[in-house]
């Protein structure tokens, strides 16, 4: 792991996690640079991790949140939301998690956080979900739909119009800077909301 300072309020490590179930492939994880458990989010994009990814995690995790990558598979990503408060509560906690969805990967994340309960955010998710059960607290940040912003279908959507799919990738030729300082800010307001840590009276 490596410790990194940066944007946000705190200092994290970062590097190769490996997944708490056999056969115990390599992720990714980004967590504070604090011994304490910390709320846990899983991300997917439903394939292997790319730099974006890595880099959306390391944001979360400067945030004071533990953010883990799993490799590809939807086994490794279900196994890694159930390794959260578990084999991994050493620093991660069970009562605070959620998951977050990426393109291709929103299907995944859309089903565990039914199945679980949990926060769910999606990003740039595809295809867009004609409904959803609002069951769990969702933000869905999408490209898709028409209108700016609307509350419905389980979530809280904010479309930004015009953009491409990897508007919040700076690596990618869609990216508007713009909208993804705002995207950001939504997901981290949204993870401080839900995942909050009560403090002691």
């Amino acid at each position: 792991m490596t410790v990194i300072a940066g944007e946000g309020r705190v200092a994290i490590l970062y590097g190769h996690q490996p997944m708490a179930s056999p056969p115990h492939h390599t992720g990714y994880l980004a967590r504070p640079d604090v011994v304490d458990r910390h709320p846990g989010v899983v991300i997917t994009a439903g394939a292997e991790a790319s730099n974006a990814v890595r880099t959306l995690a390391r944001y979360i995790a400067r945030h004071g949140f533990a953010a883990v990558v799993p490799p590809g598979s939807r086994a490794e990503f279900t196994a890694a939301i159930d390794a959260l408060g578990g084999a991994w509560g050493g620093w991660s906690r069970r009562d605070r998690r959620a998951v977050i969805g990426i393109g291709l990967g929103s299907s995944w994340a859309i089903a565990a956080a039914e199945e679980h309960g949990l926060p769910l955010v999606l990003l740039s998710p595809q295809p867009t979900p004609t409904g959803l059960s609002g069951a769990s607290a969702t933000l869905v940040l999408g490209v898709d739909a028409p209108g700016t912003e609307s509350s419905g279908a389980g979530g809280h959507w904010v479309t930004y119009r015009g953009s491409g799919l990897g508007f919040w990738d700076d690596a990618s030729a869609d990216y508007v800077p713009a909208a993804a300082a705002d995207s950001r800010a939504r997901l981290i307001a949204f993870l401080d909301r839900h995942l909050a840590i009560p403090t002691a009276a």
